[in-house]
């Protein structure tokens, strides 16, 4: 590709904050975090509309080098090149891209509002078990979960068909001796709150140490085990607040 159409094409894009893609043949100056400089070699230059760049080499996932966000981009030809100057004054930052031979250039609107969220949390495994509060008994009736109380967040409380109050606190990892102690410090603030003498404490985990078994049992509490999901669908479900029950 001839490189000042190439120019034009990347300077339109960058004009309508396109996300664009350059495979070319190219060297990498670099200055900021470190000194670095890697000589020709085919590779992939991604401009993002934030001002990100990146530059891949044709295996790994890492980028050989890169710029933060808010870069401002420089291009013009010179000595028989596309030169690329991405700067970035906030963080010191210079990188100049070198590209001998532009094999193609690709640019998209792209749009995407959508927000990373992990799965298999202890926020999955309570709305999990608030969605189906059979894997933890047969007659546990949940009314709220992930609520922020004056004791601290209950991962999920409700009521067993004695009418007894349950608290369950998740924990995606094995459960140790301060899972234990949390427990007890919710179901005794519970207890004092609510004047009342019986709660039923319940730590739902993939796994719990022997040491904290025994804690858990010694103070009358029980054991679930329990995984967080890796793969669910989110309801939006009313639920009722501690204080209202």
């Amino acid at each position: 590709m001839e490189l000042y159409p190439a120019m034009d094409e990347i300077n339109n894009a960058l004009k309508k904050n396109h996300i664009i893609v350059i495979f070319s043949n190219c060297n990498v100056e670099y200055s900021g975090r470190a000194q670095s400089f890697i000589a020709k070699g085919d590779r992939m230059i991604i401009m993002k509309h934030d001002g990100t760049i990146l530059v891949h080499k044709p295996d790994g996932r890492t980028p050989v080098n890169w710029m933060p966000n808010k870069s401002i981009i420089e291009i013009k030809v010179e000595n028989d090149s596309l030169e690329i100057t991405c700067t970035n004054s906030k963080t010191s930052e210079v990188m100049i891209i070198r590209a001998f031979n532009i094999y193609s250039i690709t640019s998209a609107p792209l749009v995407d509002n959508e927000q990373l969220r992990l799965l298999g949390t202890e926020k999955d495994m309570s709305d999990m078990l608030y969605s189906t509060p059979s894997l933890i008994s047969e007659d546990f009736t949940p009314v709220s979960r992930e609520e922020q109380t004056k004791y601290g967040f209950l991962d999920v409380f409700g009521h067993n068909s004695k009418g007894e109050l349950v608290i369950v606190e998740c924990k995606r990892y094995t459960a140790g001796l301060d899972s234990v102690t949390q427990l007890r410090r919710y179901v005794e603030r519970v207890k004092k709150s609510k004047g009342i003498t019986k709660v039923q404490g319940i730590i739902a985990a993939p796994n719990i140490s022997q040491n904290a078994l025994k804690m858990l049992t010694d103070w009358g509490f029980s054991y679930k085990n329990i995984s967080p999901p890796y793969r669910f669908s989110k309801e939006e479900e009313k639920q009722a607040k501690i204080n209202e029950f």
